[in-house]
């Protein structure tokens, strides 16, 4: 029977070469640090933006308000001298002229003021119809938002904190929203006014009480020559000295009347 070889193989001499670890790959640095935000609450409009139509809002009344006052003593100046004229013994056409010269001064300075403040209040109305905007979009879709989530019925408590928050901010919003609505549609009025004030300025700073006074006088006067045509004759004598002297219809029926009473 053959003898059974067995061979013996030694291990090798060179040694094996090392296998790198293996490493898990980390998260990166930015992905780490990215939080995850959750939205499921009604955004809150006031903290979106700042509140405009505060600050600046009272800045514009403030400056519309000086400038209604500038109207009123324009108009105080003229109601003076309108009965300094019906006083003085020695009117001339001449001073009534030049009086009224100042007075026109006044008006065009108010004017370039008046066009400042307009200015503002167009900002201010930018300002509050952009947050009105931002509010009435928020009150709709808080709305819908809370229509839908009473249409599917309540589902877990986070669904009921959120229903209980619609509920308590679509009041808010409508009540501010109607603040904001009032807000700009006194602006509005504002500009309107302001923005006719170069065709109205006259009107708005002539004080016409003690002219209206002197032309019932006249009329009584002229009813004793004129009977029933007392007020078209004189209403066409006012406008005849109108024309004749460069000077308003009021000053001219103060020299009317003059002429009438003999002063």
């Amino acid at each position: 029977m053959p003898k059974k070889i067995v061979l013996r193989i030694k291990p090798s001499s060179q040694p094996q070469q090392e296998q790198a670890p293996e490493v898990d790959a980390l998260p990166s640095q930015t992905a780490a640090e990215e939080p995850v935000v959750e939205s499921d609450g009604p955004k809150q409009v006031a903290e979106q933006q700042p509140q405009p139509a505060g600050e600046d809002l009272e800045q514009a009344l403030q400056a519309y308000d000086e400038l209604m006052k500038d109207v009123e003593r324009i108009r105080n100046l003229d109601k003076n001298f309108m009965i300094y004229c019906i006083k003085s013994d020695e009117l001339r056409p001449q001073l009534i002229r030049s009086i009224l010269s100042r007075l026109s001064e006044k008006r065009n300075a108010l004017l370039d003021k008046s066009a400042i403040v307009l200015d503002n209040l167009k900002a201010v109305r930018e300002t509050i119809g952009s947050e009105f905007h931002e509010v009435e979009e928020e009150l709709i879709w808080s709305s819908i938002e809370l229509n839908t989530m009473q249409l599917e019925g309540d589902k877990g408590s986070k669904n009921v904190g959120l229903k209980e928050e619609l509920e308590a901010r679509i009041p808010e919003l409508r009540k501010k929203l109607a603040s904001l609505r009032n807000r700009l549609k006194m602006v509005e009025d504002m500009i309107k006014q302001l923005s006719d004030l170069p065709r109205t300025i006259v009107d708005m700073t002539t004080s016409r009480e003690e002219a209206g006074k002197l032309l019932e006088d006249i009329k009584k006067k002229l009813m004793l020559t004129h009977g029933p045509r007392a007020e078209a004759v004189a209403r066409a004598e006012i406008e005849k000295i109108a024309q004749q002297e460069s000077i308003p219809r009021e000053y001219a029926t103060v020299l009317l009347w003059k002429q009438l009473s003999g002063r």
